[in-house]
């Protein structure tokens, strides 16, 4: 067994076609009831579950699907095959590799197929407090896990996104509210506060021989606002809301 209580290296269902996964769902319907998303089934594997040294040959790779590899909160990049195809990915300045890639979504296309909206919500593996994110893995030349990051989702809806930041706090409390030193990152000219709102910072913390870095933001951008100067209308999407966590090896780094 591995850790989270799964096999490090499961073996593969055979794909469940959509036909068979939509009958499933119409057959709960008609029996009255909702299809049973949570049941006794054991909790998913998410990313800070898997130990950083792990090898990507043993991750969950029916629960952590479709790698490509990252851009540092981009859209993903060259779709790789596996996670072991890692080394098509550039390495980064530290060497490291980063390899997007998302949680398995069959339980919330289930949901969707039974049409059952409080079921889809709670399902909804790409979530974090509310907020959608994507996920990366940092592997180091040998191919093994050595960080991971997650970011908050920029293709979220706007008045959903204004609140991004926020999460930072749920993520410090997840790894010890002590221990972090914050800075406050100098304000470029023509940043302005959302609300009576600006959040540029930037926390670090060192724990188990790994380095956290988290950021967060909240502020508009030199050219934006809440209406539009010229025609007085409201503007859409135009601010910047996010946070971003990176947790790496130490030892990685001083490689």
């Amino acid at each position: 067994m591995g850790w989270g209580g799964f096999q490090t290296r499961p073996k593969r269902r055979a794909a469940k076609s959509g036909v068979a996964v939509l009958a499933a769902a119409i057959a709960a319907m008609l029996s009255g009831g909702r299809f049973d998303l949570t049941g006794a089934q054991q909790s998913p594997p998410r990313i800070w579950d898997v130990p950083l040294g792990t090898a990507l040959s043993d991750l969950p790779d029916e629960e952590f699907v479709d790698p490509a590899c990252g851009t540092n909160s981009g859209p993903p990049g060259l779709r790789l095959g596996s996670f072991e195809e890692f080394a098509k990915c550039r390495p980064e300045s530290s060497g490291l590799r980063e390899i997007w890639f998302r949680y398995d979504d069959e339980a919330e296309f289930i949901a969707r197929a039974a049409r059952d909206p409080d079921a889809v919500a709670r399902s909804n593996a790409m979530l974090l407090i509310g907020q959608p994110v994507t996920l990366s893995l940092l592997a180091d030349s040998t191919g093994h896990l050595q960080g991971y990051r997650i970011f908050t989702d920029p293709r979220a809806d706007p008045e959903l996104r204004k609140e991004a930041y926020s999460i930072t706090v749920a993520l410090k409390a997840r790894f010890g509210l002590g221990g972090w030193e914050c800075e406050a990152l100098p304000r470029a000219e023509g940043e302005t506060p959302i609300d009576g709102v600006f959040v540029k910072e930037r926390c670090r913390k060192t724990e188990d021989r790994q380095r956290l870095t988290l950021e967060s933001r909240h502020y508009y951008k030199p050219g934006q606002s809440v209406s539009d100067p010229n025609t007085g209308l409201a503007t859409v999407n135009q601010f910047e809301s996010s946070a971003r966590l990176e947790v790496v090896a130490i030892a990685a780094l001083a490689k």
